[in-house]
């Protein structure tokens, strides 16, 4: 649910000291060696460095090796996860000399690693500290963080001095205390954290565009990058809250106080190391004894859940460390801690108490909020566009006028699709481009409905979410819109060889078929952007854009997405009862009869196929076609079926049945069946008579081309 809820409290892990796994001290706590300033984990080794230069390495055997990596001490290492290569930076001479090594675990070179590579680390001539340090797990970018604000990137096979560039990729007036590479798809990122700000800088493209994504910071060892099971997200753990972040903006954000010392993502939680007790709710595991008030407190976070899962005093933490599945707590005594997971743990999904808290009294009350009551959160999910906004703002607000007594908060986030524009969206290749990452959120409870336009949900969709709702349809039509030399104009009078923009394969190829004497090429990118590349740039004489759009965005005098879906988790409920006032009949039994006839076809991005409906005397009337990707071939038919709103629902019959995704309660089961039925007859008839053929050879030359 909400962040603003209290956070709950478990006792999911046990705590025991490491020790000594054989010989003459078995049994006793295991210690490190002495000396040691700085650790890491991964490749399974639990690796450490130490004031007097030496690099120790330990397998889970604890059977500790060293070799001398510099001549005065080591400040920094980071080894990579999945391969045997470990970066170091320390120094041999005195003064601010950092150097960079890299190592090949795996090699020999007499009786220590083989050192691959050997670099100075220091920006632009100027020595400075080093305070951070990431390696890309591609092993094709490094990033070194300084004391003075400066980011030194290196690009290429970091392992080798030659076909590597290295270059300040950031300057700052504040210290950078954190880096982090996010990689999804082909695109990466990386995350720059200083004490005053937050930063993402896009390394896929040239010159490497950056974005402030927040003006708090944090301080060193206070950010970590989660794993997928949270969406990549980089966190930062600021004094009162802990905060999420995508490339592109600031995601939820959970409070939490406390000076946070040391902050690790691990399995699923978040780790936080803090300095006082106010960091931490007083858990069974944590104790009262007022003598602790000023020691550090461990705690295991469930983001997801917002549960914290466990509590623990200690006196020193050096570094938390993660490896072979296990979660290991180093103290500066050179001690070392095991933490693992209990096995008779019932799993958090279970624990739902402030769920059921939350979602009481969501019935209307005719305006009326209970005296002294707080308002409950409902938090409503959807793209960052403006018109998505526009969009899910006009839902927000309908369901504002019906329950007074609830809070909506709208959560924006970045979805595949906006991030990808250089591709045509029939080449991507993927489902669910604008709507995976907020069905992530969904499915994580961070937030309990999403707001889509119905275009953009595939016809089949993951196990566990419903369309709760489909708002009254707009014009659903297209609108062509010119650039301003051509004002006055039509298709038919642009003259030959004009390029008109589309992002749909259907619409581009229905005008191939009508005006075969145009080209029609990809435009990528929101309303806004589209409109800018028409205006701004000679390269389109006209787009075509959604009518429906262009009138929520207020643009009409330039004559979309027709029908809004609100997506939730199908087994929410009380969030589904809620939602289920949005529905409009008639744009319900529409887009069921729609959504059967695609998915019957097995139509999407990829391939040119239409549909339209229209519901008239209670009858359903559906229009489909599918066409090649010239337009040059093409199949057309129309069907219908009557709607009976008349017919009783039989006794017992289930009113939460899903008909293509959607559960309406409050439109009849047999008047949804019956649409269904429709687009499936439909499809059925254009197959018979040779649409698999057009649509298989639509697909292959889309691939191809």
């Amino acid at each position: 649910m909400a962040a603003s809820l209290p956070w709950r409290r478990a006792a999911s892990f046990e705590r025991e000291p490491v020790r000594e796994p054989g010989g003459p001290g078995a049994g006793r706590p295991f210690a490190l060696p002495p000396g040691i300033t700085v650790c890491d984990a991964g490749g399974g080794s639990l690796v450490f460095g130490d004031k007097e230069g030496q690099i120790w390495l330990s397998p889970r055997s604890l059977q500790f090796s060293s070799f001398q990596a510099y001549k005065l001490r080591v400040t920094h290492l980071y080894q990579l996860k999945k391969h045997s290569i470990l970066v170091s930076v320390g120094e041999d001479e005195e003064g601010i000399n950092p150097l960079v090594k890299v190592w090949n675990l795996e090699k020999r070179d007499g009786g220590s690693p083989l050192c691959t590579r050997i670099f100075p680390a220091i920006p632009g001539n100027k020595p400075t500290v080093v305070s951070c340090l990431t390696v890309h797990e591609n092993l094709n970018f490094m990033a070194i963080g300084f004391a003075d604000g400066s980011v030194l990137l290196t690009e290429g096979d970091i392992t080798q001095d030659r076909h590597t560039t290295t270059q300040i990729l950031h300057e700052g007036s504040y210290p950078v205390t954190g880096l982090a590479f996010r990689h999804l798809g082909k695109i990466t990122h990386l995350f720059v954290v200083t004490t005053e700000n937050i930063l993402s800088y896009l390394l896929s493209v040239k010159d490497y565009p950056r974005l402030e994504l927040d003006t708090r910071g944090c301080g060193l060892r206070c950010s970590a990058l989660s794993d997928p099971s949270q969406d990549l997200q980089f966190i930062v753990a600021g004094n009162e809250c802990v905060y999420l972040y995508q490339p592109d903006g600031r995601g939820p954000c959970f409070p939490f106080e406390g000076q946070k010392l040391i902050v690790h993502w691990y399995l699923g939680y978040l780790i936080i190391v803090s300095k006082d007790r106010k960091s931490s709710p007083q858990s069974e595991c944590s104790g009262s004894d007022p003598q602790n008030s000023d020691k550090q407190i461990l705690n295991v976070c469930d983001l997801h859940n917002k549960v914290i899962v466990y509590s623990s005093v200690f006196d020193d933490v050096m570094d938390v460390l993660a490896e072979w599945g296990s979660l290991y707590v180093l103290t500066k005594d050179g001690k070392i801690h095991v933490f693992q997971k209990k096995d008779t743990q019932p799993k958090l999904e279970a624990l739902d108490l402030e769920k059921s808290v939350a979602m009481e009294n969501l019935t209307p009350r005719n305006g009326q909020e209970e005296n002294g009551l707080k308002k409950q959160v409902i938090r409503v999910g959807t793209r960052k566009s403006q018109l998505a906004r526009i969009q899910t703002d006009s839902v927000v607000e309908m369901l504002r006028k019906r329950y007074l007594h609830l809070h909506f908060e709208i959560v924006a986030m970045s979805t595949t699709g906006d991030k990808i524009l250089d591709t045509a969206l029939s080449k991507i290749g993927e489902k669910s481009l604008f709507t995976k990452e907020l069905e992530n959120a969904l499915e994580r409870n961070e937030v309990d409905l999403v707001v889509h336009s119905l275009k953009d949900l595939p016809t089949s969709l993951p196990p566990g979410f419903t369309i709760g709702a489909i708002c009254k349809r707009e014009n659903p039509h297209d609108a062509v819109i010119f650039h301003p030399k051509h004002n006055g104009k039509t298709l038919n009078n642009l003259p030959e060889k004009s390029v008109v923009g589309t992002s749909s394969l259907r619409r581009a190829a229905q005008l191939k078929r009508r005006f075969p004497q145009l080209e029609f090429r990809d435009i990528r990118g929101n309303l806004n952007t589209r409109l800018k590349k028409l205006d701004e740039k000679e390269d389109f004489s006209a787009i075509i854009l959604a009518a429906a759009g262009l009138r929520r965005m207020g643009w009409e005098n330039r004559i979309g997405q027709g029908a809004l879906a609100v997506e939730v988790r199908a087994k929410d409920q009380d969030i589904l009862d809620m939602v289920s006032v949005l529905n409009d009949e008639e744009t319900v039994l529409c887009c069921i009869a729609e959504r059967a006839f695609m998915r019957h076809l097995e139509g999407g991005c990829s391939v040119p196929v239409a549909v339209n409906t229209m519901l008239k005397d209670a009858q359903l009337y559906l229009t489909g076609a599918v066409y090649s990707l010239d337009g040059s071939d093409s199949l057309k038919d129309t069907m219908q079926t009557a709607i009976n709103y008349s017919q009783q629902n039989e006794e017992g019959a289930n009113d939460d049945t899903q008909y293509v995704g959607i559960t309406a309660t409050n439109v009849p089961p047999h008047a949804q069946e019956a649409a269904e039925n429709l687009g499936v007859e439909l499809a059925s008839l254009l197959l018979s008579k040779g649409a698999k053929r057009i649509l298989s050879v639509a697909r292959q030359l889309n691939d191809a081309q």
